[in-house]
Formats: C-alpha cells, structure tokens, sequence
C-alpha cells in the first residue's frame, strides 16, 4: 500500500495535505505498472485484461486510495464494533492492528501507531492483502455499487464481492456504529 512504500518516486503520503489530483494521477500510474506488468507476465495461466477491466481495476485502484483515510475509519470502526473479532483476537484477519481498535485521542500515540501501521503493512504480506480486500469490498459496497446502481449503469466484471469469505464479509456489511 502506498502508505508503506519506500519508493522515491511515489511521492504521496495518504496521511498527508498531498494535492487530490497529484494522488489520482500517481495511483492510476501505480494500478496500470500493475496491469502492465500482469498483461505481459510470461505465466500462460492468466489471460490478459481487457481494455474495460484495465479501466475498472484502475478506476478502483484510485478511488480506493482517494478515499483511503475515510474507508479505513469505516474498517476500524466495523471490525471494531464486532464482538468476536475481538474475543477471538481476529483483527488482523481484517488487516485491522488490535491498537487501531483502540479509542486514543492522544495525537503522539496516533503517530506511533500510523509508524507501527506503516511497518506492518511493510512487512506482512497477509495483513497488507487483507487490509487492501477489506477497503476494497467497502469500496464497492459504500461507493462504486450505489453509485452505479443509482445511474443504471455497470462494470466488467460486476461490482459483486466474492473474494472475500461469508464471515469477514458479514462483518464489513455490519453497519454498527450509527455513523455509516
């Protein structure tokens, strides 16, 4: 995620006043380097996108990260709300840190844990994946799927979420907090 990234020339920080258009441009580069490279992976088992579905994944690559900060509230404030996440300590099934879970107001303890969020996502391939299937789903179910449905219109592919399991998809369809 971009927020873990150690990569001079993505020069945007969600945490930060980064210029929204500078962050869109940057974001639809990272999706289509991403598509580029899937397309022309020598792996015969994969077919390539389409034109349509290059454009889907990059338009949803970008409106997740344009809306980052506000989908990962809702993450933490659904996964938090849920009692068995918590009695079974499964938060990070969510990409979700139990601190996160945490109600601090304390501006230099909100900076210690973006430094540890930041790290964990460094370092952890499964907590980054499910982090970025978690904003992804609500993505689709808060923004892209209303949105579509109010128009009349679709996508490649659908807006469905299936690669998610039945009981963290539950969760992230819990509207718990009265704020969503």
């Amino acid at each position: 995620m971009l927020r873990s990234t150690q990569n001079p020339s993505i020069d945007i920080d969600v945490s930060t006043t980064s210029e929204p258009l500078q962050v869109a441009i940057t974001a639809g580069g990272i999706a289509m380097n991403a598509i580029d490279k899937r397309n022309n992976d020598k792996d015969d088992t994969s077919e390539k996108f389409t034109m349509e579905e290059s454009q889907v994944v990059s338009g949803r690559v970008v409106g997740v990260v344009m809306r980052m900060r506000e989908l990962e509230e809702l993450l933490v404030r659904r996964v938090g709300g849920v009692g068995w996440v918590k009695k079974y300590g499964e938060e990070e099934s969510f990409g979700v840190l139990k601190a996160e879970c945490g109600s601090s107001n304390d501006e230099s303890d909100e900076e210690e844990l973006e430094n540890k969020l930041r790290e964990v996502i460094k370092i952890n391939p499964l907590f980054r994946m499910n982090r970025a299937e978690c904003l992804l789903c609500l993505f689709l179910d808060t923004v892209e799927r209303p949105k579509l449905e109010l128009l009349g219109e679709g996508v490649a592919g659908g807006s469905e979420v299936d690669f998610i399991d039945a009981d963290r998809l539950e969760v992230l369809r819990t509207a718990n907090d009265g704020q969503d």
